[in-house]
Order: structure tokens, then sequence, then C-alpha cells
């Protein structure tokens, strides 16, 4: 009995965190759907800051990962300070609430400062979950972090079609925003509903806590490698998340829904590659397994930006969806075996890697757009992910503890 009901409270905690993720996907997808007709709608040109002449669409898809930034860094704290459960919640609510505002923005600075915000939210929500998962599903993290992973895919795949639905049916960008959080709001009752049965879920793991922990795993040659590594796959593969829609439609010439839909088929062949290559990694040494995954991936994009055909341009786009979506769970795993019983700890150092480089990933993206050179962006991917695959080939593979036996 005791048994069945540990099951259940695993298969609620996992499906609820995986439900917020995909929330948090649809609130980020969302904008991509529609980026192309709300760039014109708030004449979107370039802004100076320090200097720099920098393009306000980019900074715009850019705006959500600096809230993450901005909050990754606290999250560990505040989770250790009020429970993870608060956390979680608190963040849900804030990025469901700051998109549904950003359909009443007028202009560039209104539309930049809600997104902004709904990332802070984020940052709350995506490491303290992901860190529950892992702790709690010690013996399977590579599976359990890739069912959870794709619920970015399926919020991601919602989110664009959400986007490229309400656009064709209305030809405005701002009723996408108006429905897309909904969702949000499905979840966090479901969430405040299950909170006291899964209070406990993961209760005695380690905190996020950029602090001593910290310190201490930056001493550790593999998780300063991690590190490195997740910076660079994630520089290559978020142009697909932020640009995906907006280069079919601007070098491809694809209608704005057209441009959503086939974002989607690209999303729903990550998902299979997360929970394919994520199951496959609890069997196998990770770090071998993350060198053949980002060859893959540089060859995937290598087929899709310099192919003219058609079907060429999306067997190259499934691939890429496929192998770089793949890397995060097998990543995450890796990293959280290589800190020592320090999860949390670690997986806020490769969160804050990766939040780096969503920063300035999209602007690099948006610049090649701005100057007029759409399959340029491919050198926004395939250089880091080149690189990538270098700090790979020099990842341990730390030895894994060995899961306890099942009770029946």
């Amino acid at each position: 009995m005791g048994s069945l009901a540990h099951q259940g409270s695993s298969a609620a905690l996992l499906l609820i965190l995986t439900m917020g993720y995909a929330v948090y996907a649809v609130d980020r997808t969302v904008l991509s759907a529609v980026l192309a007709p709300m760039s014109t709608s708030l004449a979107l040109t370039n802004i100076t800051i320090l200097g720099l002449r920098l393009p306000e669409i980019g900074l715009l898809s850019a705006a959500q990962y600096i809230g993450v930034t901005g909050t990754v860094f606290v999250a560990g704290y505040l989770s250790d300070r009020h429970g993870r459960w608060p956390v979680i919640i608190s963040g849900l609510m804030v990025f469901t609430a700051f998109t549904w505002l950003i359909g009443f923005s007028t202009n560039f600075t209104e539309a930049f400062t809600f997104r902004l915000i709904s990332g802070l939210g984020e940052g709350a929500f995506w490491p303290v979950a992901m860190a529950s998962v892992a702790n709690y599903f010690k013996g399977r993290k590579g599976l359990a972090l890739g069912i959870f992973y794709v619920g970015f895919d399926a919020g991601s795949v919602a989110g664009l079609s959400i986007g490229g639905v309400a656009y064709s049916l209305s030809s405005s960008w701002r009723p996408a925003f108006f429905f897309a959080p909904l969702l949000g709001l499905v979840v966090i009752a479901a969430a405040l509903i299950a909170r006291k049965r899964l209070e406990g879920a993961g209760q005695g793991a380690s905190g996020i806590r950029l602090g001593r922990d910290a310190v201490q795993l930056l001493r550790k040659r593999n998780v300063v490698l991690v590190m490195v590594f997740a910076l660079l796959a994630t520089w290559a593969s978020v142009w697909q998340v932020v640009f995906l829609p907006y280069y079919f439609f601007k070098v491809m010439d694809f209608t704005v829904l057209s441009s959503a839909l086939l974002s989607s088929l690209v999303t729903v062949s990550g998902a299979f590659g997360k929970v394919i290559l994520g199951g496959i990694s609890d069997s196998v040494r990770r770090n071998r397994l993350l060198v053949a995954v980002t060859v893959a991936t540089f060859l995937s994009y290598a087929l899709f930006f310099s192919s003219f055909s058609f079907a060429l341009d999306m067997a190259g786009a499934l691939s890429m969806g496929f192998f770089s979506s793949s890397i995060f769970p097998v990543m995450q795993a890796l990293m959280t075996d290589s800190a020592g019983g320090t999860t949390g700890s670690a997986l806020g150092l490769s969160t804050s890697s990766q939040s780096v480089a969503t920063i300035f990933s999209p602007i690099i993206a948006a610049s090649l757009f701005t100057l007029g050179v759409g399959r340029a962006v491919a050198l926004d991917a395939m250089i880091p992910i080149a690189l990538a695959c270098v700090v790979a080939l020099f990842l341990r593979e730390p030895r894994r503890a060995t899961p306890p036996p099942a009770t029946a």
C-alpha cells in the first residue's frame, strides 16, 4: 500500500511540474508565433544602449530570458526559506499574469517590461521545479528529466498553435496573449489542490544555494565543463525557440500560421528526442552520449541551413529538433551525477549558464535578420554547437549511485 501511495505521489509530482513547464513554454513561444506582425504593429526598430545600436526585436525576444537570469540566482534561497511549492506556484502566477498583460502593450517599452517581469516568474519556477524532479527520481533521473522537459515541447506546440491560429482568425497579434495564459490558470489550480499531498515530495534534498555549495562545486573540473557545455548548447538552440517561426516566415516565405505549425512539428520531434535519449542515458555513459548528440545536431543544422529543397529542409529541421532538444535532460542528469549530493546547487549553476546564453543569443540572431541575411543565423547555431562538441569530449562520467531496490 505504501509503495502504491509513493508511486501515486511520484506520478502526481511529475505530472504537475511537467504541466507547469508546459505553461512556461506556452507563455514563451506564443511570442515567437506572432513576432513578425507584432514587430510591424509596434514599429520595432533599433535602440541605442551604451553606445550600441541594438535591434528592438532582439531585445524583446531576450527580455524574458533577462528576467529568468535575474531570478534564477535567488530561487534557491526563496525555496529554502519558504518551501519549494510556494515558489513554484508564485512563479506560475507571475509569468501567467504578465504574459496576459503583453496583449495590451502599445509600444516597445511596455511589451519589454511585461515580458521581463514574466521572465522573473519563470526564473523562480524553472530551477526549483527541475531540482525537485532530479532529487525525487534519483535512479531514473534521465528519464524523469526527459519527461519533464517534454512539458516544454508540449507547451511550445500549444503556444505556437495558439499564436498562429489566433492571428489567422483575427489578423491581430493581441488575442494570442489573451488566450495563452488561460492554460496557466488550470495548472495553478491543480498545484494548489495537490499541494498538501505533495508537500513532502523531495524533502530532505539539497536546495539551490549559490553560496558555499556553489563555491565547492566550482572546484570540480567536471562541473565547470558542464557549465561551459550548458552555455554553448543553449546558445546554439535558443534561436529555434525564439526565431524558428520567424525564419520560416521571413526566409522561407511561409504564412504566419504555416510557420507556426511547421515549427510545432520540430518541437514534437524534440519531445521524442528528450524522452528516448533521456531514458537511454540512464543505462549508457552520458558523456559519450552528449558527444554523439552534439555531432548529430551539428550535421542537422548543416542540412537545414544549406538545403533549398523543402523535403530536405524539413528532414534537417526534424532532425535538429530531435537531437538538439535531447541534449538538455542528458546534460542535467550528468550535472547531478557530478554534484556529489548537492543537486540543487549544481542545477542552479547549470541553469545560470543557460540563462546567460539565452540573453545574448536572440540579440545575435535578431541582428543577423536586421542586416537582411536570414540564413546567416546558421552562424548563431553551428559555431556554438561545434564548440559544445569539443567541450563534450572532455566531460567525464562520474560513478553513479545505485538506486535502492523496489519494495513490494
